[in-house]
């Protein structure tokens, strides 16, 4: 099962129903618990952790973990922001059990002394104003610290629902976060993302229930990651048909049709939108190549719209796809086309196959013809917006790719980085998701698969990469998955190193490919 993401409201009722069930301050000492646990793992023995707590539950957090660190034999000194003593009676329990243990108390965290460790245990999730006052003066001392930076729930000023700066006002930069009992969407999207750093997740022992939105997990797709039949063919794995390519703009459909190849599909045609298209790819010779039209009912999907340009031709094989009774995988182009003409847009809803959109938050905007600020100001309502409007299963490129269906179950991808800010990144997604569609997955497993993998292939990569590099690492990262290798035990999985498989399971895996009847 995908990681829960609760909204605020889901989040508040569990905590409300919780506190029924629960003896008095429960979910507070866990937190703090699980907190002191979490903190104490990245430190030396005696460190020195300042803590800045807020008058709120959060802050509650912080002197709950400061007491069990100081029990532990750290020095620890919490910060009451401001001077504001807690609020919440959760809080105020735990206040005054820090004071009665002899914890130290003060008030401006420009007289703490030099820490090892700075958390951040202000504002939390509840953040409906800018931060203002004493605590830009926290955010600001929190920042500049040359220390390790570990956020407990949320960084302070970061909106839990969209990961946007609460009023567009910069607050605290972590290193690590802690989120607790339920994933925060606000963490893997937009600033979040870069202020989060590594996000860690503690349940706090509570059964959460399940939501309309979660994080992709290779569970979400694990019908992908089984291993192939051995009594197959080409066909068994379907013919992709990619349409693209005008003058200028040949590399973008013939990136996704490598990419389709790389991960599995059978056969790859790419019909291009130039007169003269070359009479084979040098560096991928088993992609069929021309400009004529292809026969769309030999297709198992239709990956289109990269690099297909504007032209009268590209507007009919639009059309042409739209009509088919075949799956189609709609990027770049294809999507400005859509949003200008309004009759390709109505009958995308009354296509039976199925549809998938993969807009950058440009194209997003134009096919719900707002601004692009609007779209990155709430990433999952544009997306299900645009999927409730066209009926398409729609993937909102960017940092935290969202991916919407019609029912409006959402799913944000927590796998990868900046690298994948680079010419051809979405013709190659584009040509993956194509890739998983031809071998008759299932429309949720492909498009989540493809977008998981997209991401994963630059984990451990942070200097830039080209985009058929991304195609590359992501049919290792799946080859590692599909025979059981781990990609945590290795500093970069998808280079070219070898990978170790367990003695059980992937072992026997193993074993059948040499032939061997031992496990």
């Amino acid at each position: 099962m995908s990681t829960t993401l609760l909204n605020l409201e889901e989040l508040a009722e569990l905590e409300e129903r919780q506190s029924h069930i629960l003896p008095e301050g429960t979910l507070m000492d866990r937190a703090g618990f699980v907190c002191a646990n979490w903190i104490d793992d990245q430190c030396d023995a005696a460190s020195t952790i300042v803590i800045l707590c807020g008058p709120g539950n959060n802050g509650g957090d912080g002197y709950t973990a400061a007491l069990h660190l100081k029990g532990r034999g750290h020095h620890v000194i919490c910060v009451a922001v401001g001077g504001k003593t807690p609020k919440t009676t959760d809080a105020k329990r735990a206040y005054d059990n820090w004071l009665a243990k002899g914890g130290e108390v003060i008030e401006d965290p420009y007289m703490a002394p030099k820490a090892d460790v700075v958390v951040d245990a202000m504002l939390g999730v509840g953040i409906t104003k800018p931060v203002s006052g004493d605590f830009i003066d926290a955010v600001l001392w929190f920042n500049e610290r040359q220390a390790l930076h570990m956020a407990i729930d949320i960084p302070t000023g970061i909106d839990a629902e969209k990961g946007t700066w609460v009023g567009g006002i910069k607050g605290c930069m972590a290193d690590m976060t802690l989120n607790l009992i339920s994933a925060k969407a606000g963490c893997f999207m937009n600033d979040g993302k870069d202020a989060s750093g590594m996000v860690t997740l503690s349940e706090l022992d509570v059964s959460v229930p399940l939501s309309s939105m979660g994080l992709i997990d290779t569970d979400d797709f694990k019908h992908v990651l089984e291993l192939r039949k051995y009594n197959s063919h080409k066909g068994s794995y379907g013919h992709c048909v990619v349409i693209g390519g005008s003058k200028g703009k040949t590399g973008a459909a013939i990136l996704a049709a490598r990419s389709a190849l790389k991960l599995g599909a059978g056969s790859v045609t790419v019909e291009l939108m130039l007169e003269n298209a070359p009479a084979y790819d040098p560096l991928q010779p088993e992609l069929m190549i021309t400009n004529d039209e292809v026969d769309l009912s030999t297709a198992d999907v239709i990956v289109i719209g990269c690099g297909m340009g504007f032209s009268e031709r590209a507007k009919k094989r639009l059309s042409d796809a739209i009509d088919t009774n075949v799956p189609i995988i709609i990027d770049a182009d294809a999507l400005t086309l859509i949003s200008e003409d309004q009759s390709l847009e109505d009958r995308l809803l009354e296509r039976r196959a199925h549809t998938v959109m993969t807009p950058h938050p440009g194209e997003a905007a134009r096919l719900l013809h707002r601004e692009i600020k609007e779209i990155q100001a709430d990433r999952v309502t544009s997306a299900r917006e645009l999927s409730l409007q066209t009926g398409a299963i729609v993937v909102l490129k960017g940092t935290g790719t969202v991916v919407s269906l019609r029912s409006s179950r959402t799913w944000i991808n927590p796998t990868g980085n900046a690298c994948l800010a680079t010419a051809g990144s979405g013709d190659v997604l584009a040509g993956m998701i194509g890739a998983l569609f031809a071998q008759k997955f299932d429309m949720v497993s492909a498009t989540l698969g493809a977008v998981w993998l997209h991401g994963e292939s630059v984990r451990a990569r942070n200097t830039g990469i080209v985009a058929m590099d991304i195609a590359d690492r992501a049919a290792r990262a799946l080859e590692i998955l599909r025979w059981g290798g781990n990609p945590d035990d290795l500093i970069d999985p998808y280079d070219e190193s070898e990978f170790v498989l367990d003695e059980d399971g992937p072992g026997e895996a193993l074993a059948r490919t040499m032939g061997s009847e031992e496990a």
